[in-house]
């Protein structure tokens, strides 16, 4: 066109060229479109959403009715609902429908068709539009029901995607058994590579389906399938055969250690470590030298939505966003508790245990000691349990009934970069210096959902905000074994510092122990600092509320301001 002179359609030509450049990011909300290529040494890249002006955007929503090809309309019609202020439904919409206008084909579900239905979903979560949601529901459950005779693999992937959107509550139990099915059919011919994969989202389907034994057949059969693809691997790579014996040892050690005996798994393991004994010495002969309850929380839902919409800008939503509820009042949930144990006064009577979800007991508290005062150790312990226990029903509900209404809506209507998060965290007066750009990615995250990857960035963080606020107050935050050598304490130590509760006062001091280091709270900075969280736990409430609450924190330094950095 330029060629021939008409340099107008040259440049509607580039934009849309520029347009269809981008790569799609499907699970992002915030950043669903990446660069198709970046060279940082030379400063360049491809295409951005950023990059286009208002009069380029108005240009393709003059023209977005007017396509027809639905890869290229969905992908115009997505940058109007991300970019045009205010958003329009109406984009999203189109959106949506250009992206599921394609048929689900196994061939081209790999080639991008999976992100376009994956996008269409979380825009319609987004904008709330459960009719579409239902739709396409539907039709992703009646493609996992039909057979696929080409690729063994459309049905799991199906099955992932529904999973991952948690929009399969109501066919999860059909979903699961089909798996199960399939995996054990796939095992019986000795595809053990595609029958693990089955299995594995089989048995996190059981699980969601509160159906243990299926969850720990599925379990069991993961490592039946590693151990039987270890002995048909031995005759021809010994080394091969090894690690997947070991694979099978670790599969074996996720079945809970209650669930054990039923199922054989002690003495598997060790017919399995004398299998590894005898290939790892076989395999030194291969190896050669190489080069390299429920209530009506309805009201308060919509008292949250009203209090975060509406506002001129993403970081004024915050601000309010972050004043939806003040943090826990100890006192308040210490007088609830005394009530509660002189009404409930046979279970005083009795101590109890605290198991994790493998069986494991974590905490013990005895009875109460009728004898004695609430000043006795046994009281004590009996009045923490159950302060506790209100402070967990209150968290759920602030988390249900206001954290996530609000954050929908913000999402609805702002965008919430890293840049923006990074530069809260560089404004703050709580974040020390040279964590701004590790503090804002993680707390980014929550933004995008991914509260598990956020809360293990933010425990280390948060431990070294309260230990460098702490120091700067000239309290001892080491120790000094009978070696002589210094180490830091960790945050359960410092939190009961004296001076920790002269700097936060009781109420902040409870909800930073009870959220991450009392092993009757969430206990999240000790269940992340050895690996406990598993990927349900991790996007738990308790993770989510902890997300807000250092957000919280952050927001806060900035409006009241706090002593310099340390």
């Amino acid at each position: 066109m330029l060629e021939r002179g008409r340099a107008v359609h040259s440049r509607a030509l580039d934009l849309l060229a520029q347009s269809a450049s981008m790569m799609l990011e499907a699970s992002s909300i915030n950043e669903p479109f990446k660069a198709y290529f970046q060279d940082f040494r030379a400063g360049r890249r491809s295409a951005l959403p950023d990059d286009f002006a208002e009069e380029e955007l108005i240009f393709f929503e003059d023209i977005v009715n007017e396509i027809s090809e639905p890869l290229l309309k969905a992908r115009l019609a997505d940058l109007l609902w991300l970019l045009r202020k205010p958003k329009n439904p109406e984009h999203a919409k189109i959106a949506i429908d250009s992206y599921i206008s394609q048929p689900i084909d196994d061939e081209a579900w790999l080639r991008g068709l999976n992100d376009c239905w994956e996008r269409a979903a979380r825009l319609c979560l987004q904008t709330r539009d459960f009719d579409r949601l239902e739709k396409i529901k539907a039709r992703l459950f009646s493609a996992f029901c039909s057979e696929c005779p080409r690729t063994k693999f459309m049905s799991l992937w199906l099955a992932d995607l529904l999973d991952k959107l948690k929009i399969d509550n109501d066919f999860k139990e059909d979903i699961a058994s089909s798996l199960g099915e399939k995996a054990s059919d796939l095992k019986k011919n000795g595809d053990f590579h595609a029958a693990r994969s089955y299995f594995e989202l089989a048995a996190k389907k059981y699980r969601q389906c509160s159906d243990d034994n299926g969850w720990l057949e599925s379990l069991v059969a993961i490592a039946q399938c590693f151990e039987l693809e270890a002995d048909s691997r031995s005759s021809g790579s010994n080394m091969v055969a090894n690690s997947f014996y070991e694979n099978a040892i670790q599969s074996y050690r996720k079945i809970p250690t209650k669930h054990r005996e039923v199922y054989g798994v002690e003495e598997r393991i060790r017919v399995i470590r004398d299998k590894i004994a005898v290939s790892g010495k076989a395999s030194l002969e291969e190896m050669g030298f190489v080069s390299t309850p429920g209530i009506d929380i309805s009201d308060m839902v919509e008292q949250s939505i009203e209090h975060v919409s509406g506002k001129q800008s993403a970081e004024e939503a915050l601000m309010y966003f972050t004043g939806l509820f003040g943090g826990p009042e100890y006192e308040k949930h210490s007088e609830s508790a005394k009530e509660i144990l002189k009404k409930s006064f046979l279970s005083s009577l009795f101590g109890s245990s605290h198991m994790s979800s493998d069986g494991r007991v974590i905490a013990k508290t005895p009875a109460m000691n009728l004898r004695a005062g609430e000043d006795d150790p046994a009281n004590q312990a009996a009045l923490h349990r159950q302060v506790q226990q209100q402070f967990s029903i209150e968290i759920q509900i602030v988390v249900e009934g206001q954290i996530m209404p609000a954050l929908r809506q913000l999402l609805m209507e702002h965008r919430f970069t890293k840049e923006i998060m990074v530069a809260a965290c560089h404004y703050s007066p709580i974040v020390p210096q040279g964590r701004e750009s590790m503090l804002g990615h993680a707390l980014w995250l929550g933004f995008e959902y991914e509260f598990g990857l956020a809360i293990h960035l933010l425990c280390p963080q948060v431990e070294h905000i309260v230990r460098s606020q702490l120091k700067g107050i000239g309290a001892h935050t080491s120790n000094i074994d009978k070696e002589g050598i210094e180490n830091e304490n960790g945050l359960s130590s410092l939190m009961e510092l004296p001076e920790a509760l002269n700097l936060y006062g009781k109420d902040l001091v409870f909800e930073m122990k009870s959220v991450f280091t009392d092993s009757l709270g969430f206990n999240l900075r000790n269940e992340v600092a050895h690996g406990l969280l598993d990927d349900d736990s991790s996007l738990s409430i308790q993770s989510v509320y902890a997300w807000w609450m250092v957000l919280r924190l952050v927001m806060r330094s900035i409006m009241i301001g706090s002593p310099n950095r340390q």
